[in-house]
């Protein structure tokens, strides 16, 4: 069965019981600042599950093209993993629930792509003892047995792999998941092997329902949501690996036209590199996200979304060389032919997306040259030295030159260099060290022209303006975004309404009696946990994971975890006005705000 033709049934049959059929969104998500990239086909829709906004129908189904960052270094070296794919989604908003989710899914599977009941298994969360507020889910399992799959086939399972979130804060709840057993031949042999084991044996191949029952807040609470709701997703490359009968995804016609193209370039035979098809295939995965993300409109660059696809282009540059193909851009016009008829946009950007690939691969082989000088360079000192080389070394490597590890490891090798033998452990301290060093300020200063006086005191306003649209609106208002001039402030929030004139004229009352009295502006560091205790806003959680991060409070009225700057005191930063106010769409706002410097 073709992949669009998996894709065709699976539309017909959700439109078919009452699902409406809804647009794709970009893979860079628009004012939500908790996700770099749409990891999923809910990610449009989490203003509808905690009714900010009325769905266009109460049940829905797309296609979402996807990216997911967190399994990168695991892409070619398995039969599933991928950074770019595309979900098959569908959704119940209020609607049915744990009972027809299952129903359909079960429907689906068994009847309409003729899976064998034999073949499939199932897992539920069974409770996790470090996520006690949250309940079993008893009631999927029980659903699964009465509509008869066999109860061997039912697999509970703990929060990690059976409770569902998109972002750290937002809509949740527990999840039923769907597998294809391959076979022992493909498992690790051990008699506990069934789903959740890693081995390739157990293939997840939907994620039958997620039951949004939860709204996980800022503080851990796990408060219920004011109806209930269902989230589905399925891989198209999973389904087709298995409708198909493959061993990988990389061998479905969503991949072969790629993987082949790359194979004919490659310069070096079959027995010359050993792992020659796992390299293809991280070409192919890479390639083919990076012409969605540019195509979506994303350049390489050193911050955010840019970081990613410079990142997954010099991996490919890197698998690209040890195979012996020197000119990725030639692979571009392969993606676009596959996918025209899914995505004929492609078509129109394919010039552009030749040249950026080009130019980042141009940019990323001539660091390649000047990093393999130095390391020829540092590896005669060491010689001299006698000494190894270390995971601090790499990680220098990494951030001036943008090599991989691997390849500066490699290198040294080359020169005779002994590696350290806790090489790894040092690699990743470095890197940890470097991510607790800049992630709060470069995160936050990011939104920021600059350092200037005003745009500072702009900064510091929208910690008053924040504060002052939960005083008026509700503690449902929270940040999505901002940006600040030295001449305006930008704010976008959650609310699913306009605001009225006696509304703004509040907040501004409230920020211009904070500005007035000249509170103080000050700041203690902390972990995460220690902030969110102490009651401090803290809406972009993703974004400090480690080590200890700035709380700021302004008097009594604003805490807030932010990585500044900020002014001393509110008394200077003038008068307050806001000066527009308008919807974004899905259940956001945004306020333009500005200051006049003479109060």
């Amino acid at each position: 069965m073709k992949s669009r033709e998996i894709e065709k049934k699976f539309i017909q049959f959700f439109v078919s019981r009452k699902h409406l059929l809804i647009p794709q969104i970009s893979l860079v998500p628009e004012n939500d600042p908790t996700l770099l990239f749409t990891s999923a086909g809910m990610v449009a829709l989490k203003s509808y599950f905690l009714g900010l906004e009325k769905p266009p129908h109460n049940r829905l189904v797309n296609v979402q093209r996807c990216l997911r960052t967190t399994d990168i270094n695991k892409v070619g070296q398995n039969a599933r993993t991928l950074s770019f794919f595309e979900m098959l989604g569908s959704w119940s908003i209020g609607d049915y629930f744990k009972e027809g989710a299952i129903k359909l899914a079960w429907q689906f599977l068994t009847t309409h792509l003729n899976f064998s009941p034999e073949n499939l298994w199932v897992s539920y969360f069974a409770g996790d003892s470090d996520y006690p507020q949250v309940p079993a889910d008893k009631e999927s399992a029980k659903i699964w047995q009465e509509i008869g799959l066999d109860s061997d086939h039912i697999v509970g399972l703990g929060y990690q792999d059976n409770f569902w979130q998109s972002g750290e804060i937002g809509p949740c709840g527990p999840s039923t998941e769907v597998y294809f057993d391959r076979g022992e031949s493909f498992g690790c042999k051990e008699k506990t092997c069934r789903p959740g084991c890693d081995c390739d044996r157990f293939l997840e191949i939907w994620n039958a329902g997620v039951f949004m029952q939860y709204n996980r807040t800022s503080q851990d609470q796990y408060q219920p949501l004011p109806f209930n709701s269902v989230d589905t997703g399925a891989g198209l490359e999973r389904l087709a690996m298995v409708l198909q009968k493959k061993n990988s995804v990389f061998e479905t016609d969503l991949f072969i036209p790629l993987t082949n193209q790359i194979n004919k370039l490659a310069s070096i035979g079959s027995g010359q590199e050993a792992d020659k098809q796992q390299l293809i295939n991280r070409i192919a995965d890479h390639i083919r996200a990076s012409v969605f993300l540019i195509a979506d409109g994303v350049v390489p660059s050193n911050q955010e979304q840019g970081y990613i696809l410079r990142r997954l282009i010099r991996r490919a540059v890197d698998a690209a060389d040890r195979i012996g193909l020197s000119d990725l851009s030639q692979l571009v016009s392969v993606v676009v032919v596959n996918y025209q008829s899914a995505y004929s946009y492609l078509a129109g950007q394919e010039d552009k997306i030749k040249q950026i690939l080009l130019t980042e691969e141009g940019g990323f082989r001539k660091a390649i040259r000047r990093g393999k000088k130095k390391i020829i360079l540092m590896s005669e000192e060491k010689k001299t030295q006698g000494k190894p080389l270390s995971g601090q070394e790499v990680f220098y490597f990494t951030q001036t030159f943008g090599l991989p590890p691997e390849l500066v490891k490699k290198e040294f090798s080359k020169q005779a260099i002994v590696l350290n033998k806790n090489i790894d452990q040092e690699l990743l301290q470095a890197q940890k060290e470097h991510q607790q060093k800049s992630r709060s300020d470069q995160k936050f200063k990011g939104g920021l022209a600059d350092n200037s006086d005003r745009v500072v005191a702009y900064h510091t306003a929208t910690h008053l303006l924040h504060q002052a649209l939960r005083t008026t609106l509700g503690d449902h208002v929270h940040q999505t975004g901002s940006n600040i001039t030295s001449h305006r402030l930008r704010f976008d929030f959650i609310h699913p309404k306009a605001l009225t004139k006696e509304e703004i004229s509040k907040i501004e009352k409230i920020i211009n009696e904070q500005i007035k009295a000249n509170l103080p502006v000050t700041y203690r560091e902390k972990t995460i946990e220690e902030a969110k205790k102490d009651g401090a806003l803290a809406f972009f959680e993703d974004r400090y994971r480690q080590g200890k991060i700035r709380v700021y409070k302004i008097g009594d009225f604003s805490v807030e975890v932010c990585g500044g700057p900020h002014l001393k005191r509110t008394g200077l930063m003038g008068k307050f006005i806001i000066s527009k106010e308008k919807s974004i769409g899905s259940g956001k706002r945004r306020i333009y705000g500005i200051l006049e410097e003479d109060q």
